[in-house]
């Protein structure tokens, strides 16, 4: 059995904390570094990191101005790009697998272009290059008007999982986007990213990729995950059922299609 080592290290903006893992069964693969994305917490990886440790170490941690990390930004993808490869550095993972889901699949995408020989591969859960049709004016006056719980109380099973998930999905979604964050950290994070436009990024990469989108997901909907999918010059799967947390809601299936990318590029 492999003991978690929970971690903080000091990166560009502040502390950030997280875990790594494994791997339990001796596996000889690369890591794998699980990011979140914005309003979200490494827990967001929880069962996933669970099945993926088997054969190989696993790395979760919380983005600045998420979890457990310090709350300072700035909130660009490059500047989660910096925290993850802090992590790395302290860590001594000098190459991994780097797997996003939302707007950690962008992040994923910056840590390829900005240190290709660190990255293996990249994949994508639930991502986008850019979010269209959203009225970020009212969601922030709104959000300043309720708070940050009752904000994402109200957003959550809609616009982040399938209809009929497990409410205790969705609470422990909501914890992750609303405990001891302050209304102007979680504008300054939602309001950088949905104004992100990351396709040159994308179409920057060199490395494999693996672009996957939940059939429900609302958030970043099949044709936002097909434009990713388009950028990075991979197939698009979309998976039947679920929304945009798909890491949540079946993670056997996400850490099936993510251990069948990366086994065919360890090397």
């Amino acid at each position: 059995m492999s003991t978690p080592a929970n971690f903080e290290v000091e990166g560009p903006a502040g502390s950030i904390s997280g875990a790594d893992i494994g791997p339990r069964d001796g596996g000889t693969g690369l890591p794998v570094v699980l990011v979140h994305g914005i309003n979200m917490s490494r827990d967001v990886w929880t069962e996933v990191a669970d099945i993926l440790l088997a054969d190989r170490r696993v790395v979760t941690f919380d983005l600045r101005g998420h979890g457990e990390s310090d709350k300072g930004g700035p909130f660009t993808a490059d500047d989660y790009a910096d925290d993850a490869l802090a992590v790395m550095d302290a860590r001594g993972i000098d190459r991994a697998h780097v797997v996003g889901t939302s707007f950690g699949g962008s992040t994923a995408a910056a840590m390829a272009v900005k240190a290709p020989e660190r990255v293996a591969t990249v994949s994508s859960f639930g991502g986008a290059l850019a979010v269209e049709g959203l009225d970020l004016d009212g969601a922030i006056g709104f959000m300043r008007s309720v708070g940050v719980r009752d904000f994402f109380a109200s957003f959550l099973p809609q616009g982040s999982f399938a209809p009929g998930t497990d409410q205790a999905l969705l609470d422990r979604a909501l914890d992750a986007a609303s405990v001891d964050r302050d209304v102007q950290t979680v504008i300054d994070v939602t309001t950088t990213a949905l104004s992100s436009d990351t396709t040159a990024l994308a179409q920057a990469v060199t490395v494999p990729a693996l672009v996957v989108t939940g059939e429900h997901d609302m958030t970043c909907p099949v044709p936002a995950g097909a434009a990713v999918a388009e950028a990075l010059r991979t197939p698009h799967v979309v998976m039947a059922g679920r929304g945009h947390v798909v890491s949540m809601e079946d993670p056997a299936r996400v850490a099936a299609l993510i251990e069948q990318h990366i086994a065919a590029h360890d090397s």
